[in-house]
């Protein structure tokens, strides 16, 4: 059984905040439901330190630890791993403030499942969240991990990242989706989200 870390570094536009009136920005991270609270107008605009990014990708990048996604992408993951996650729908407006995609979604990552090995990986546990990883230099998953579970999850002890499983990782590989990588999750290095 092999897993993927999602990378969604791109030369494309860069998002830097949350959508006002939503969930709190920490919430995002912690696998829980927020349509309910979700705003239904809910904005993201491009950031403002990065005038010259203006592309529109099937990943968004953004420095907020979330993946913001086209509609390819939801459809995609919804037919694959529809209890994993939510999609909440943001409009995105460019520097201008102008209307350049209301088929983005943040995907709302709702799984979490055990599978690094924290005692045969190289990394640092954050000096603020004490249980979760702040730095990787060599990531390694644990052996004879159960099949099954979540195929779309945020790996415990390191939230701020999103893990796919094979089949997941073949399908978005194959559909020729525009800025995302992919990483395989054993012996990764942490580089390239």
């Amino acid at each position: 059984m092999s897993f993927w870390v999602i990378g969604d570094r791109n030369d494309g536009a860069v998002l830097d905040a949350y959508p006002r009136n939503g969930p709190d920005g920490w919430r995002y991270l912690e696998s829980h439901l927020l349509s309910l609270e979700f705003p239904t107008d809910a904005v993201m605009g491009f950031s403002p330190s990065f005038p010259d990014r203006r592309k529109v990708y099937d990943f968004v990048a953004s420095i907020l630890d979330i993946r913001i996604v086209s509609e390819r992408v939801r459809c995609m993951v919804l037919e694959m791993a529809p209890n994993d996650v939510e999609f909440l729908p943001v409009t995105l407006v460019d520097h201008q403030r102008e209307v350049v995609s209301r088929e983005h979604f943040i995907m709302n990552v709702l799984t979490r499942r055990e599978v690094i090995d924290l005692e045969r990986s190289d990394v640092r546990m954050g000096s603020v969240l004490k249980t979760e990883i702040g730095r990787v230099r060599k990531l390694v998953l644990k052996e004879n991990l159960e099949p099954g579970g979540p195929k779309v999850f945020r790996p415990m002890h390191l939230r701020v990242n999103t893990m796919i499983d094979e089949t997941v990782h073949e399908a978005l590989a194959g559909a020729g989706l525009t800025g995302c990588s992919f990483f395989p999750a054993n012996g990764w290095n942490g580089k390239g989200t």
